[in-house]
């Protein structure tokens, strides 16, 4: 689903005009980047959570060259999905269908 997608949804389910839509859209995105930007986690009941997981640094190589490297540490942020998201999405065997012939 696109972003263009998405604010037609929210503009059909709620009864917003597209415009508004787009702005709740919008506002929603930047309070979630502000946070995770500040460290602090966003949790949805229902939902999922949104926060940050740091990866250590590692060995890697250059596939064109083969040269070993250090891959520096860095925060990745992470997805975790509610019990009730992920009970929902395990409990629908068209998308498995739909998946498994990808």
């Amino acid at each position: 689903m696109t972003r263009q997608e998405l604010v037609r949804a929210i503009s059909e389910r709620t009864g917003l005009s597209r415009t508004d839509a787009a702005a709740a859209l919008e506002a929603f995105i930047t309070v979630v980047q502000e946070s995770l930007v500040n460290g602090e986690p966003i949790t949805l009941r229902g939902f999922g959570s949104f926060n940050l997981k740091f990866q250590r640094a590692r060995k890697g190589r250059v596939i064109h060259t083969g040269q070993a490297i250090t891959i520096p540490p860095r925060l990745r942020v992470a997805f975790q999905p509610s019990n009730q998201l992920q009970s929902r999405i395990q409990n629908n065997p068209t998308l498995l269908k739909r998946l498994a012939k990808e």
